[in-house]
């Protein structure tokens, strides 16, 4: 008896230690953290929706070109630039909507950007000239998508931890489907009620991003993410405080950072190129004008499942998303000096595949890395200046490549520049790589 009342004494002290260490503190972050993860999801519907009309809208203009040509006259080179314009200003508006995104958060963000995207697309729909056309479809609206895209890139990010790179992947592809999806219904309705409708629809489409962005609520960003990249104090210039912000001026990281960009800027230079001159390219080497389009598409379907795998990726333990890069890269030089040799149409499908799928890995990988390298918290500030880049990247590819193609008359020389601006990619990434190794090694010898 004294034996068994002895145990139960025993038996009831531990319960009551249990309790005392098993907090609700300690169980609450956890929950807290299934429960933002579970709504992060939502986010990342809200985001991938953003993403294929933005990207949808900008890449369906050539649909419209010749209805406004006949209707508004002005050259074709006047009407490109309507489409080229919108996609260079929202691109360019990156290191200005990270700061907002920053200061106000990406939900008030990304709404303002679907309000002014929707009212700039309907007023487009009423102008009576070109250049008004420009000023609502290109300026106003291209600034709206700005004010949607840097939010919905970064602003799901916060939501995850574990899955966090594959989430942001999924985002991404939000691009191939606007381009699948939208292109048809732009012709529907442009063969059957005008240009003009058109615009009004896809403003209808875009004014359903103000829902999606309310869905992004403000979540707390863990310690971890926010303090791990920071450097103490230390006096820095004015002016790449003013660029960079404050935060992300003080990285420990900073080097890598300026290291990547610039890989990023000269591998986008030449991603751009082969969507441009590809399809001159093989019809010069006998291949129908359908089969050279559909290149482009083959290319945009394998740069959507390569986007995923990269996101899919940069979750593994065994590896860092810098390295992620730097193989895509090296595995895009391949293709680029390939392509010019080929002749059947069978070499060119394979080889422009396997372009984009590698190429969209290094899309996906981006944000994981720019976490890893500069932390959550500077995630907004640090790609909106990667994305303003590769907006100048793509306004300077396809044309100094034109220009190489019109001096010499061949169209290979253009997939040849293509390969030697990733060649000079690839070695600044691999210098990345490095000294991102030593910044490594020497931060677990600060933590020992």
């Amino acid at each position: 008896h004294f034996y068994k009342r002895m145990m139960e004494n025993l038996r009831s002290e531990r319960s009551a230690l249990v309790n005392e260490i098993v907090t609700e503190d300690d169980i609450q972050p956890k929950t807290k953290s299934k429960a933002s993860e579970s709504w992060g999801w939502l986010v990342v519907l809200a985001s991938f929706y953003c993403i294929a009309i933005l990207d949808g809208v900008g890449y369906t203009t050539g649909i419209l070109l010749d209805a406004l040509l006949k209707d508004l006259g002005g050259g074709r080179a006047e009407v490109s630039l309507a489409g080229s314009l919108q996609v260079g200003v929202y691109c360019l508006s990156g290191p200005l909507v990270g700061k907002l995104v920053s200061a106000l958060g990406a939900r008030p963000v990304c709404i303002a950007g679907a309000l002014l995207s929707s009212i700039g697309l309907f007023s487009a729909s009423f102008a009576p000239s070109l250049g008004l056309l420009v000023l609502s479809y290109s300026v106003v609206t291209g600034f709206g998508f700005g004010l949607m895209y840097i939010p919905c890139v970064v602003g799901v990010a916060p939501y995850f931890t574990d899955r966090r790179a594959l989430a942001i992947g999924i985002c991404l592809c939000g691009s191939g489907f606007g381009t699948f999806g939208l292109a048809p219904i732009s012709q529907h309705i442009l063969d059957n009620y005008g240009w003009r409708w058109v615009l009004r629809a896809l403003s209808a489409f875009a004014l359903v991003g103000v829902l999606c962005g309310s869905v992004m609520v403000p979540v707390d960003i863990p310690e971890d993410d926010s303090q791990n990249s920071r450097c103490p104090p230390k006096k820095r210039h004015r002016l790449i405080s003013a660029v960079l912000g404050e935060d992300l001026a003080k990285s420990r990281r900073l080097g890598v950072y300026y290291l990547f960009t610039f890989s990023d800027f000269l591998a986008f230079t030449a991603i751009y190129i082969p969507y441009t001159h590809l399809p001159p390219l093989a019809k010069y080497r006998n291949v129908s004008s359908g089969d050279a389009a559909f290149l482009i598409s083959a290319g945009g379907i394998s740069n959507t499942l390569g986007r995923l795998v990269g996101g899919w990726l940069s979750d593994q333990h065994w590896t860092h998303p810098l390295i992620i890069t730097l193989v895509a890269l090296i595995a895009g030089i391949v293709p680029s000096f390939v392509l010019p040799w080929c002749s059947a149409y069978w070499t060119f499908l394979i080889s422009f595949g396997f372009f984009g799928f590698v190429t969209g890995c290094v899309v996906g990988c981006t944000n994981p890395l720019l976490i890893k390298l500069v932390g959550l918290n500077c995630l907004s500030q640090a790609f909106g200046i990667v994305s303003a880049l590769r907006g100048v990247a793509a306004m300077v590819g396809p044309p100094f490549a034109g220009l190489l193609v019109d001096d010499f008359l061949d169209p290979g020389l253009a997939l040849y520049l293509c390969g030697a601006l990733l060649v000079a990619s690839a070695c600044i990434c691999t210098i990345a790589s490095v000294l991102n190794s030593v910044h490594a090694k020497r931060d677990h010898y600060v933590e020992l």
